[in-house]
Order: structure tokens, then C-alpha cells, then sequence
């Protein structure tokens, strides 16, 4: 008898909760509609319920295999949903693309590619390459203008530990068998070691290219980690139990970590990550930067 009326009590307590739980979210929903939000699904972390927070980074940021499908408020250009209203969103500290992309923000896979904040502001990737606008200027000089050429291919020639994605990237090419030019102004850059290989131009002087993407991070408490050995740490983590680590990557010297692009074993419309190595404890981890909703 008392452990049928525990049972009893018990689930009229899962009754209320679960009621609970729903006014929570059609309030949430209708709070979301209230203040100029839209309703729409997104993958985001399992511990995170409908309509989470999205004016914090985290909450949709969880790798595919712990993330669910949930109801998001998409307030629109500029603002973010707090959990109660649709509020202009704070943009702190954004000053470049790398900075954009390290904050988790929706990466657009444009040429170059682009990195937009809540608030509407773009930060282009600076690639250094000639772009469509010149290809009179690439072939004058006697380079070999490609709207289908591949940075990542050339880079790596005679690689095979390396995989690169198919996409087209309009280049001026330069050097190979045919010794093609480069315009004033510009510099062939190609891999080294192989005769006769492929480049494409980038801005520099020919006497003095520009300096490469530095080799050096350091962290705010002193410590300095070479990018050769970020590397290897992503590649001994769990990092390489996700993807491929890529040949893209960049200092957060404000956090003091490497940002070293992966490529996922398995692909993700709305999921562009990295293995984040951390300067100080040596410790990588991935950074999945989901944002954004499911394709219709």
C-alpha cells in the first residue's frame, strides 16, 4: 500500500515537471517571437534545451556525436537570444578574421573566406593572392591565370600525407616547366625541394617575399610554443581521433594557444573545427565552432 502511494506521488511529480518544462519553452518560444526573433533547429550540446543562450559561445559548440537537435531564437542581424528576449549582441575584441574564427563565429566558405559576428560585421581572410578582379594583370605578365586552381594541392606537392578538399580557387599560377611570371609587386611562392614545380603569386617583392605566418605563440604567462610542436602534440591528442590536422592554422596570443585547422574524418554542413593546443599545459583539445542552423 505506502509503496503504491510513492509510486503514485511520484509520477504526479514527473507530471508537473514535464508540464513545467513545456511552459518553459512555450514561453521561451513566444518570447523569441515577441521581441522580432524567429524559431528555427540547430544542432547544439545535449545538456542544452530549447532556445539556449546564443549570445554565449558554447552552448552549440559540442562535437556531432554530443549534440541533439533543439528550437534556437534567431534574432536576426546584430542581436542574439538571451534565454528571455532578443537583445543586440556585444562584440568584444573582434578585430580580424583569425580573431572572428577563434571566437566561434559563422565562417562563410567564400573566396577568401569570410567570418561574420552577431553584430554584422565581416572579417575577410587575408590570402595575399591575386583575386578574379586581376586576371589581365596575371596573364600581361605572362602568369597562368586558373579559375580552378587548389592553394592547399599546390602547397603540398609531393605529399601524400596530406588531404585536400576539391575547391576552386581562382589563382594566378606561376613557375612549373613553363616558367610562367608573376606580376610587379607579387612573388611566386611554391614548395621546396621540387624541380620545376607549380606556384601561385602572392604580395611581395621578388627580392624580399613577405614574412611567413610566424612559427613562434606565446602566452600571456611567458611561455612560447613553436608550431612544429603544436603540431605534434594535435597529432599524438584526441584531436587525430576526429580528423586529419591541416595545414592552416594561427596564434590566439590573447589565450595563448594554436589554432590548427582539422578535417573532420566526417563532415558537417554546420561544424568547421580545430585542435586547440594550449601553450602553457600542453594539452590539445577540439573546438567543433557548430554555429549557425541545420540547412534547409
Amino acid at each position: 500500500m505506502r509503496l503504491g502511494i510513492l509510486a503514485l506521488g511520484l509520477l504526479l511529480v514527473l507530471i508537473a515537471l514535464s508540464g513545467c518544462l513545456e511552459s518553459n519553452s512555450d514561453n521561451a518560444q513566444k518570447a523569441c517571437i515577441d521581441s522580432g526573433g524567429e524559431v528555427k533547429t540547430a544542432f547544439c550540446c545535449k545538456s542544452a534545451g530549447d532556445f539556449p543562450n546564443n549570445c554565449l559561445i558554447g552552448a552549440c559548440g559540442c562535437s556531432p556525436e554530443n549534440s541533439h537537435e533543439v528550437k534556437i531564437c534567431d534574432c536576426g542581424e546584430g542581436k542574439c537570444f538571451d534565454g528571455k528576449t532578443c537583445v543586440p549582441a556585444i562584440e568584444t575584441e573582434i578585430s580580424s578574421f583569425e580573431e572572428c574564427v577563434a571566437a566561434g563565429y559563422a565562417i562563410m566558405e567564400s573566396y577568401p573566406r569570410q567570418c561574420l559576428t552577431p553584430q554584422g560585421n565581416t572579417f575577410v581572410e587575408d590570402i595575399g593572392s591575386i583575386d578574379y578582379m586581376h586576371r589581365g594583370f596575371c596573364e600581361e605578365s605572362r602568369g597562368h591565370w586558373n579559375e580552378c586552381s587548389n592553394r592547399c594541392q599546390i602547397d603540398n606537392q609531393g605529399k601524400t600525407d596530406v588531404a585536400c578538399d576539391m575547391m576552386c580557387e581562382a589563382l594566378c599560377e606561376c613557375g612549373g616547366i613553363a616558367g610562367h611570371r608573376c606580376p610587379d609587386g607579387y612573388y611566386c611562392k611554391m614548395p621546396e625541394g621540387i624541380a620545376d614545380a607549380l606556384g601561385y603569386c602572392v604580395m611581395g617583392s621578388r627580392e624580399r617575399p613577405p614574412e611567413e605566418p610566424t612559427n613562434f605563440c606565446s602566452a600571456p604567462t611567458g611561455e612560447v610554443m613553436r608550431i612544429d610542436e603544436a603540431k605534434s602534440i594535435a597529432a599524438q591528442s584526441s584531436c587525430a581521433n576526429h580528423g586529419l590536422i591541416g595545414s592552416e592554422y594561427f596564434c590566439n596570443s590573447h589565450t595563448g594557444t594554436w589554432w590548427i585547422d582539422l578535417e573532420p574524418f566526417e563532415a558537417n554542413p554546420i561544424c568547421n573545427p580545430a585542435c586547440v593546443v594550449d601553450i602553457s599545459t600542453g594539452e590539445a583539445e577540439v573546438n567543433w565552432r557548430c554555429t549557425g542552423a541545420l540547412p534547409e
